[in-house]
């Protein structure tokens, strides 16, 4: 929440503090299987709660004074009125309304277009907005065609979908046909509110376990493994090329919103131009990015991992009707072939109004605000499907890249699945569709035709109502999602069976989908379905892949029949040895200090080890460094030598929650530093490690900001750009990379103490003054020495710090020696 109307921050934009003179703004979510949710209701200490697929959200808004608006009074403060039979789908609404975005604000004299040209599935989920109301909320980078996450909320309803931008229509919005304005809830007071979030192309595609399993009949499993082995090797070839950014969308590219906000490590060090290849925790960063974009842990009690196959030349895009040839009212002219599709460089796929409906239809009832992946084959044709799939969900069409590069065009090895027979509903609608006379008809006399549907006072007694429901429905789009992969699986190695299960065991997955997150009603018989195919799987012995059983449910997974080598299981553990043979190549493996290290390619890389060295020679916090470095050292070694038998996947989740704490701690001893202090101290922490073997665990150096905490990273970067090793980022309303050198000031004085027994920096941590008279120095009750090449006027110090002294020839504490760092 902020002030002003539009800016470029990801905010809760309805919540205008000036608008509806507010103080602040609270969201808390609540899941169906953690929160007594009934208690929550009943309780009602909030402004306003909704549900929303398996959680409950509560609001607490605050006004002008810091009191807190009551329940009864939030719709009415709001303006906000609902005229829905179900709560659960008005939850849906509410949230698209109340969600932060990037763009949005309350615009006043707002010209909106109802163009009724063009309507039904044709433009479902689609609008135009001109140019200038994007330039007007801030979205200045916006351009014709470009297009956005849509959201219109006023006094006829809600619009939620996708837009492209326009500079040909003479309106603010042009929406096409009413069935794209949701009734149920209006705004009655007299604001129209808008939100965009921008979309664009994606230029690197990942193949989901289900979709992997539907399109195995097209490519199969071979291509699929020649696809991870290509992906790996070319990823690893463009790491140490310094070619990133070819994985990653404009992950170079840099504004202001982006580098006040950002706390990705590896970003931030490429926005200031550091050459990622020569640090071991940059690579270690790029590499663990990529790896896990293709194979993760599940977090479950059997640690299976869960794989994601690299598509070469993949691209994910958002469906769209072909409108861009239109006038001032939005009416458009396809220039778009039937039976192909059109891919620009903002992400769209333009197809013809004509294959609009058997597109959307084939894809699982999928409409203009979604986004595809895009597979390019042979003959100038792609592979488009959606996410969630189901099989036989897939497009194979002719295609045209506009401003699009693709150099692959893969092999077709299969054949085509074909979809399940639709069902009467389905033709129903579609009989509709096809005839435009009896859909004006309807649309004039729906007011007149009865319907069971019955308006809901949003109270909270309806809402505990809705609540018990729905709130079993939360867990039945992954059971039935992974009855769709068993099935899949099956059609592998039993093509009998699988036509059987097929023909027998009908669900409708988008059906399911829609009872979760936005109908709310239930789904019995499809679910029915999915449980039975188990059962018929169980009884008939039929084997499934190893790689899947943590997916079906618990009280069948001792009960079904594993194959021995299912070609899944077979492609999996292949690509999973090709993961690790990498890591082995980049990361290496074991640890320098317990003497079991095998170099990669991290132990060998270019560090600038002589320039930051040189700046290091007279570092005046080396002692606090050196001791610093030990203290995150000794933590994290204990940390790994605790876990070092766990299972993999138990290992790799309370190593992460352990490293997490261990560097906030760290973090916070550090928040006691100026910045220039920080620098200093990182170029103690760079050469300490990279002037030995010890260069791969850099880790010290690279962390994030951790709750409001600054990180190292930051510090880190700062010391490289310092020493003209990156660019420092100047922003003055807008952000340019300068490069010049830099010295650290810093006010803080050092003296060296010492005895001739020993002594111990552990002792005198606490002390807060020290007492300097005729060369000696008296420290909580201690008088020591002060050492001869010290010059300090006599008198009492305040005491920042008190660290053992440290050996400049061999790094080794000295005994008999203490550095005290002064306050001033």
């Amino acid at each position: 929440m902020k002030n002003q109307t539009a800016n470029n921050s990801y905010e809760y934009h309805f919540f205008n503090s000036a608008i509806h003179n507010i103080s602040k703004v609270e969201f808390q979510s609540l899941f169906f299987s953690e929160a007594d949710i009934e208690r929550t209701l009943l309780e009602g200490k909030f402004s306003f709660a909704y549900l929303r697929e398996d959680k409950l959200r509560t609001i607490d808004v605050y006004d002008s004074q810091g009191v807190l608006i009551k329940s009864n009074d939030f719709l009415g403060r709001f303006g906000i009125q609902i005229n829905s039979s179900n709560l659960f789908k008005t939850g849906k609404y509410l949230s698209r309304v109340f969600r932060p975005s990037k763009y949005g604000g309350f615009i006043d004299n707002l010209d909106i277009h109802m163009n009724q040209s063009h309507n039904g599935k044709e433009t479902d989920g689609i609008s135009l907005i001109s140019l200038r109301l994007a330039h007007r909320l801030g979205w200045k980078e916006a351009h014709p065609e470009m297009s956005a996450q849509f959201t219109l909320f006023y006094k006829d309803g809600l619009v939620k979908g996708h837009c492209v931008v326009s500079d040909k229509i003479e309106h603010d919005v042009v929406i096409y046909g009413d069935d794209n304005i949701k009734k149920e809830i209006t705004l009655i007071n007299g604001l129209n509110y808008i939100a965009f979030e921008p979309v664009k192309l994606g230029n690197s595609l990942r193949l989901d376990i289900q979709s992997l399993l539907n399109l195995w009949e097209v490519f199969e499993g071979e291509q699929y493994l020649q696809w991870a082995f290509d992906g790996i090797e070319k990823f690893k070839e463009d790491l140490f090329k310094g070619k990133l950014v070819n994985w990653l969308d404009n992950f170079d590219e840099i504004d202001n919103e982006k580098f006040e906000s950002e706390n990705w490590t590896l970003r931030k060090a490429i926005w200031s131009r550091v050459d990622y290849r020569r640090y071991p925790g940059l690579v270690r960063a790029a590499w663990t990015m990529f790896r896990s974009s293709i194979l993760t842990y599940a977090e479950n009690s059997k640690g299976e991992p869960v794989f994601r196959i690299p598509v070469p030349d993949g691209k994910r895009a958002y469906l769209r009707v072909d409108l861009r040839n239109h006038n001032k009212d939005g009416n458009f002219i396809t220039t778009v072939k039937r039976y192909k599709v059109e891919l620009d460089n903002f992400g769209n796929l333009w197809i013809n109004p004509k294959d609009a409906y058997n597109t959307l239809l084939t894809l699982g009832g999928a409409d203009f605000d979604d986004s595809v992946g895009i597979i390019p084959v042979e003959d100038n044709k792609a592979i488009i499907y959606r996410n969630p799939n189901q099989y036989g969900e897939l497009i194979h069409t002719k295609i045209i890249y506009n401003g699009v590069k693709v150099e692959v065009g893969h092999t077709i090895t299969g054949s085509f699945p074909s979809k399940n027979s639709v069902i009467d509903r389905i033709e129903f609608q579609r009989a509709l569709w096809d005839n435009k006379l009896f859909s004006e008809w309807l649309k004039k006399r729906m007011k007149y035709i009865p319907t069971n549907k019955s308006i809901l006072d949003y109270t909270l007694a309806n809402l505990i109502r809705a609540y018990n429901t729905i709130k079993d429905n939360s867990t039945n789009i992954g059971y039935a999602a992974n009855g769709e992969m068993a099935r899949s699986a099956i059609r592998i190695t039993q093509k009998d069976y699988f036509h059987k299960i097929r023909h027998n065991f009908y669900w409708d997955l988008e059906r399911i989908i829609d009872a979760t997150v936005k109908d709310g009603i239930a789904a019995d018989d499809d679910m029915k379905a999915v449980s039975d195919m188990y059962e018929f799987i169980i009884e008939n012995n039929i084997p499934l892949p190893k790689s899947l059983l943590y997916r079906f449910p618990q009280k069948v997974q001792d009960r079904v029949c594993l194959a021995d080598k299912h070609p899944l299981d077979e492609l999996l553990e292949a690509v999973k040895y090709f993961i690790d043979e990498a890591d082995k190549e980049i990361l290496g493996s074991g640890s320098v200090s317990k003497g079991n290290r095998v170099k990669g390619k991290i132990d060998n890389l270019d560090i600038p080890l002589i320039e930051i060295g040189k700046s290091n020679l007279d570092n005046p916090l080396f002692e606090i460094g050196v001791s610093l470095l030990g203290y995150y050292n000794k933590n994290i070694a204990i940390l790994l030598d605790k876990t070092d038998q766990l299972p993999a996947f138990e290992k790799e989740i309370i190593r992460k929650e352990g490293i997490d704490k261990i560097q906030k701690a760290f973090l916070s001893k550090l928040s006691r530093y100026s910045i220039d202090e920080r620098s200093l101290l990182a170029k103690v922490f760079a050469y300490q490690i990279y002037k030995t073997n010890r260069a791969p665990h850099d880790s010290i150096l690279w962390i994030r900001d951790i709750d409001g905490l600054r990180g190292t990273a930051n510090d880190t970067i700062q010391m490289l750009a310092n020493l003209e090793l990156g660019c420092h980022i100047k922003n003055n309303g807008s952000l340019n990379r300068i490069r010049e050198k830099k010295v650290e000031r810093i006010t803080t004085k050092n003296i060296r103490i010492w005895s001739s027994d020993s002594i111990s920096s552990v002792k005198y941590e606490c002390a807060s003054e020290i007492l300097i008279e005729s060369n000696k120095a008296l420290i909580k009750g201690s008088i020591l020495n002060v050492g001869e090449e010290c010059r300090i006027s006599e008198g009492v110090y305040k005491i920042h710090s008190v660290v053992q002294a440290v050996s400049r020839s061999n790094n080794r504490p000295l005994k008999n020696s203490l550095v005290v760092y002064l306050q001033y």
